[in-house]
């Protein structure tokens, strides 16, 4: 089980709530929600956003990231300016970067034109340099 799925659970149970009732809460089908238990599956960026907002919780608390359920780092700004800059501080290439991460370099450029990485990838970046999914996607409150 991974971290995703143990916080999920945790939140349904804390809530009082079934995967049904979850899943029409957040106007997802039965099907997709339960597909988080069952494998070892993450959502989507935007879903994942949709559900941590549900829950009033950071993606990182959600992600097992932090232990903290509230995001208080409420940076904005696109995901690929974020990324170059970490890769900036950090005083690496962006080749150097993507080979470390095992990423193709092609995804780098899809990036550029932007597009958010999956969540498996974002999970990556950020811990590769140590920083939070909220930062990283900029998850505001609207």
């Amino acid at each position: 089980m991974n971290d995703f799925q143990e916080r999920l659970i945790e939140l349904l149970q804390d809530n009082n709530l079934t995967k049904q009732k979850f899943a029409n809460n957040i106007n997802k089908s039965f099907s997709t929600i339960n597909e988080y238990f069952l494998n070892d599956y993450y959502p989507q960026i935007s879903v994942a956003i949709i559900i941590a907002k549900y829950f009033k919780v950071s993606l990182d608390y959600l992600f097992g990231l932090s232990d903290e359920k509230i995001n208080t780092n409420k940076e904005t700004g696109k995901f690929f300016d974020k990324f170059n800059a970490l890769v900036k501080i950090n005083n690496k290439s962006i080749l150097k970067t993507m080979n470390d991460m095992n990423f193709n370099e092609s995804n780098y450029y899809r990036w550029k034109k932007g597009l958010i990485p999956k969540t498996y990838n974002l999970l990556t970046i950020a811990k590769y340099f140590n920083v939070g999914l909220d930062f990283l996607v900029g998850n505001v409150d609207d």
